[in-house]
């Protein structure tokens, strides 16, 4: 029977017979017996009626897809399963979780090309290969699989003659090690070349050896690991165009099979899927090895945040060609039969949410005696199980908002997991944000980015996105920063009155506090003062919160009242007014002033200019007063 399809059945309650007709003759070079069907249930029941060894083809509409897909997907004689519709964005969504889902199409020529296609290259994958195009490789005992003979042969000579090796006496041994391990193997043999030809084998990278090599090993992809697996086939054609395809096929030409682990398709989708994961990649302490262990561990589910469906499914796939051998080996040692498709069953659970969770789903179905055994013998590694591979932010919720008093420190933490290095990003209000030595980032050893500011200002109050990237993608955290502020205060008011005498210093005093500092605005008459060479103000310094208006030289034009303003980002107040009056030398208050009275007032007059004067130099008015430029 081989590869030859028993039947292709058709299911849509709106089925168009033209376009049915059309679709057998056109296929009907690959199979000759079609089954129409309008009911899904008389459908479902007709397919789980076929023998396990029937190879069944589903064409199956939209609406009628998504409800018969999941009961008949694990059944052996289901081969493969096409959606023809008219939304294919939709369909796509919920057809990508199912792996023998070849194809979501809106065109019948498109459906008939993919069943073709797909068919051809089954069929081609199934037939037995001729002695006459394949060897064995045994050199070593290390190249014991079926590849391409010719390829083989090519990059044999092409090789021997790169490093001039026809005579050597080592030269398959030397061959062999290049085609397992790759180029770097070569530094063993260092001794074995001439220095010249060594140096160009080892430091041109598109030279004749690295291009040899990249040919070959693109070949054994295809042939010694697709050969069972069309889907991998068609993915590396897919992908042959892609931007890290070439980087990729390079790094295997460089190391060989270092990183192919035990499942090189799973590396080689891994390696394609994630643009991420570049030479600096491999070269970090262990990334590799817990990127393997996180998924092969918990399978597609470590990387839940993975958006795109075609790449999900591939992924899917690789994991299910990684865990089929283990699980079946451990199922049939832990004498558990494959009743009812169990084992298929099982795999595609395992393949979706790893090992222990995959086990949970089938635990019913399994005795309890023989379930702990498999329990106890699944390869799980402790310290990756559970852990995403992507990354994630290890909190409730990514989004937060805090507040601080201004001029105090603060800090915005956020933590973080993921596989590999994490690099860490902040930006304030969608700016990048600069470091410098009041604004302070550090990183912890657990994934915690920390930034610390120092005497926070208003300038600092924002929307910070802390943004992390590993070579899987990237997360983001939002901290909205709020400045709190202190409204102002006075603490110490302007008298009712003020009387000065002309040609003295006129001087106002405010004491007022609050968070920024406040600002003052100085008035007379209700009509702002603008400082200049006679009027001038002095603003408190550190902890200071004396504000000081001083008009030198008093003439009478200076009578009036005088009032403040005062105002932060909190608030703002006006100060009492003060009537000031300005006096001549010679007016006394009272009357019947004698000349006795009259020289003991001028002599205190003076004596109170020079305490006057006395006292605003000790309370340093004059080193401190600031003439304001408007």
């Amino acid at each position: 029977m081989g590869h030859d399809i028993s039947c292709i059945i058709w299911l849509d309650a709106n089925v168009n017979t033209n376009e049915r007709r059309n679709a057998e003759q056109k296929l009907a070079s690959i199979v000759k017996h079609f089954e129409k069907f309008q009911d899904k249930e008389q459908c479902q029941k007709y397919i789980e009626e076929r023998l396990g060894k029937d190879r069944l083809i589903i064409i199956v509409s939209g609406r009628l897809g998504k409800e018969i897909v999941p009961s008949v997907h694990n059944l052996q004689q289901v081969i493969s399963i096409y959606v023809y519709c008219m939304d294919k964005k939709s369909n796509e969504q919920w057809a990508c979780s199912f792996t023998k889902v070849k194809a979501v199409v809106v065109q019948l020529d498109e459906l008939i090309s993919r069943i073709t296609t797909d068919h051809n290259i089954q069929k081609t994958m199934e037939e037995p290969l001729s002695s006459d195009f394949v060897t064995t490789h045994a050199d070593a005992g290390k190249l014991n699989n079926i590849i391409d003979d010719e390829v083989l042969k090519l990059a044999k000579n092409e090789i021997i003659r790169t490093l001039d090796l026809e005579e050597h006496e080592i030269k398959d041994e030397i061959i062999s090690d290049l085609l397992e391990n790759g180029r770097q193997s070569l530094s063993k043999y260092k001794e074995e070349f001439a220095p010249k030809v060594y140096r160009t084998a080892m430091n041109e990278n598109d030279g004749p050896l690295m291009e040899s090599l990249t040919k070959y090993f693109e070949q054994q992809w295809k042939i010694k690991y697709g050969s069972s697996n069309q889907w991998f086939i068609l993915f590396l054609e897919e992908y042959k165009d892609v931007v890290n395809y070439d980087p990729v096929l390079k790094r295997t030409a460089e190391y060989g099979n270092k990183y192919m682990k035990d499942c090189p398709i799973l590396s080689i989708v891994l390696q394609l899927l994630f643009e991420g994961i570049d030479n600096k990649f491999f070269d970090e302490t262990n990334v590799f090895n817990d990127l393997w262990c996180a998924i092969t561990d918990n399978g597609l589910k470590s990387i839940e945040n993975f958006s795109d469906n075609k790449k999900r499914s591939v992924l899917l796939q690789a994991l299910r060609e990684y865990y089929r051998p283990k699980l079946f080996e451990l199922l049939e040692k832990s004498k558990i039969p494959d009743e009812d498709n169990l084992y298929e069953l099982t795999l595609e659970n395992i393949a979706k949410y790893g090992w222990l969770q995959g086990l949970r789903e089938v635990e019913e179905r399994i005795r309890v005696k023989h379930f702990k055994i498999l329990l106890e013998n699944i390869p799980v590694s402790g310290d990756t199980s559970g852990k995403q591979v992507q990354l994630k932010v290890e909190a409730p919720t990514s989004v937060n908002e805090q507040t601080c008093m201004f001029g105090k420190d603060t800090q915005i933490s956020w933590k973080f997991s993921g596989i590999g290095k994490l690099r860490v990003t902040w930006f304030l209000n969608d700016q990048l944000l600069p470091t410098d030595n009041r604004l302070q980032v550090t990183e912890t050893d657990d994934g915690t980015s920390i930034l610390t500011i120092r005497q926070v200002e208003l300038g600092d109050q924002g929307v910070y996105i802390t943004r992390v990237t590993n070579a899987f993608g990237e997360a983001e955290a939002q901290t909205t920063l709020k400045i709190d502020c202190i409204k102002p205060v006075i603490n110490a008011d302007l008298n009712s009155a003020l009387e000065v005498t002309k040609g003295e210093i006129m001087a106002l005093k405010i004491v007022a506090s609050g968070t920024p500092k406040p600002d003052i605005v100085w008035m007379k008459d209700d009509n702002e003062l603008t400082p200049n060479d006679r009027i001038q103000v002095a603003t408190p310094n550190g902890n200071d919160d004396k504000y000081t208006m001083a008009i030198l030289n008093a003439q009478p034009g200076d009578q009036g009242k005088y009032s403040a303003k005062i105002s932060n980002v909190g608030g703002s107040l006006q100060s009492n007014q003060c009537k000031v009056t300005v006096s001549s030398a010679s007016t006394m208050t009272g009357a019947g002033i004698t000349e006795a009275n009259k020289a003991t007032h001028d002599s205190q007059v003076q004596n109170d200019r020079a305490a006057a004067a006395a006292s605003a130099v000790n309370t340093g008015f004059f080193s401190t007063i600031k003439k304001v430029r408007r």
